[in-house]
């Protein structure tokens, strides 16, 4: 079951009957009986919406207390303890239950299989399930699907969002599964394809906006992305994913002052997301606000519990807005840090982005910039003419242009297959430089090899200019005439 879905059930009439009477009923110091169902219900609203662990648990002990056999309230007791990183005792509780072919008690074990990183065994014993159900059997793929989604294991959510597509295309369900596992999956264009079927039956559902606006933006199509926030936004001004993707939005576009005020929205409505303060620091960065991106990024640290994914993140950001501010140590230590969290596969790939090289650059250590990048041509052989590419690159986005015209220049000579922007690099080194023949020549050969960051290089110097014509241009520049003329 979806976690939204559980909420707009709190919110139906009939849940807030129930909890009115239990409510009643415990003020007044009676006892109460009711349903195991009912009570669960309680302990659930309790547990997600008002966060009370204590009230939850009094909701459940009367619930077991009054239905000891009951499968409602094992489960829920199962489940905190799952949740408290506990999952023997959870098991424990799950192996005594004595319906085994209930539901729930097969949600549970799947679930903790997936939380043991056994999502093959916890994919067959859900699909054996299924096949042996009488009733509701989609029902029970859908919910299926979510134990997965919960957990962020997409491919193989999509096995049960196929079996679902097979059995019952038509149905919105169908296309709200296959919308969230394509869009987990990055597969954005299909996403899109089911979040228009399902915008065309409620057009008024702000989680389809949602995902439409988070698909666009992630084919960067920033204006269809805007349109749909705007559409989620008049119909509730203040939903907060709504609002977090158009923040998100106006940074792409380079617009951070709007998308801040944004932020600062989302800090004061919601101040325990570490979200909206690490995004928040990126924005007051891009403004050249470096000393508010530090408290903004610190306090998404603070925010942040040991689990959370975005560790790596903060910790990048606070060793971004600790450099700016030339605390070069720092820096260093928070990209350690971040080196740390990062898991699996990614520890063993180098980094495009060369943080530690960036922080060396941007502090005017030029030699230990150098010897961050041979130190990764060292540790990853196999990409050492790229890195050393990509350091150059690194090291012309701070001017040191010098140096990057013998970087260019020896890894031009050294392999044929240098990236086509060298030739803009070295072009833009050059005229800065005051070499403008040779700077003359490589903006030539950045034109044959059609360099697709020519115009963005020489956009200051030559506003406007077509890729193809900056050569003329820069030769009138430096010759008063056309080359046709001279």
């Amino acid at each position: 079951m979806r976690l939204d879905d559980d909420l707009k059930y709190f919110e139906e009439p009939g849940f807030k009957k129930i909890l009115e009477r239990y409510e009643q009923a415990r003020a007044a110091g009676q006892n109460v009986y009711m349903d195991a169902e009912d009570l669960t219900d309680v302990a659930e609203y309790y547990a997600l919406v008002l966060q009370d662990n204590e009230q939850a648990d009094e909701a459940i002990n009367l619930a077991l207390l009054l239905h000891p056999d009951a499968v409602d309230p094992q489960i829920f007791r199962a489940r905190q303890f799952m949740l408290a990183d506990e999952p023997n005792k959870a098991l424990e509780i799950c192996d005594a239950i004595d319906d085994q072919n209930h539901r729930e008690v097969l949600f549970l074990r799947a679930e903790l299989m997936v939380r043991d990183d056994n999502c093959e065994d916890a994919t067959g014993l859900l699909l054996r399930s299924a096949e042996a159900q009488t009733d509701d059997v989609d029902y029970f793929l859908y919910d299926s699907a979510y134990i997965f989604i919960d957990y962020s294991q997409y491919d193989w959510a999509l096995v049960f969002a196929n079996r679902l597509a097979d059995m019952a295309p038509d149905w919105y369900k169908t296309w709200q599964l296959q919308a969230d596992v394509q869009l987990g999956m990055g597969n954005n264009r299909v996403a899109l394809k089911y979040v228009g079927r399902m915008l065309d039956v409620d057009p008024f559902s702000i989680e389809t906006w949602n995902w439409s606006a988070e698909a666009h933006s992630n084919l960067g199509q920033y204006t269809q992305a805007m349109e749909s926030v705007e559409y989620a936004l008049a119909i509730e001004p203040e939903n907060e994913r709504a609002l977090q993707l158009k923040a998100w939005i106006l940074l792409q576009q380079g617009n951070c002052a709007e998308a801040h005020e944004i932020y600062q929205r989302l800090e004061t409505t919601n101040p325990t997301c570490e979200n909206h303060w690490m995004y928040d620091s990126y924005a007051l960065l891009d403004l050249n606000q470096p000393e508010q991106a530090y408290r903004a990024v610190k306090q998404a640290e603070e925010l942040a519990g040991d689990d959370s994914e975005d560790k790596a993140a903060i910790f990048e950001q606070v060793a971004q807005s600790a450099s700016r501010l030339g605390n070069v140590n720092e820096a260093l230590e928070y990209l350690g840090k971040a080196e740390s969290v990062k898991a699996g596969e990614k520890k063993n790939e180098w980094d495009e982005r060369m943080l530690a090289v960036r922080v060396f650059a941007e502090n005017d250590s030029l030699d230990e910039a150098l010897k961050a990048i041979h130190a990764l041509m060292e540790r990853y052989p196999d990409a050492s003419l790229d890195i050393y590419y990509q350091g150059a690159s690194v090291l012309f986005d701070y001017s040191y242009f010098d140096t990057v015209v013998a970087m260019l220049t020896e890894l031009l000579q050294l392999s044929d297959e240098v990236h086509p922007d060298a030739y803009a690099m070295l072009a833009f080194s050059q005229m800065s430089l005051g070499n403008h023949d040779e700077a003359l020549t490589n903006i030539r050969k950045a034109i044959d090899a059609h360099a697709p960051s020519l115009a963005d290089i020489f956009c200051d110097k030559f506003p406007g200019v077509k890729p193809e014509e900056i050569y003329d241009y820069y030769y009138y520049q430096v010759y008063g005439q056309w080359p046709e003329t001279r």
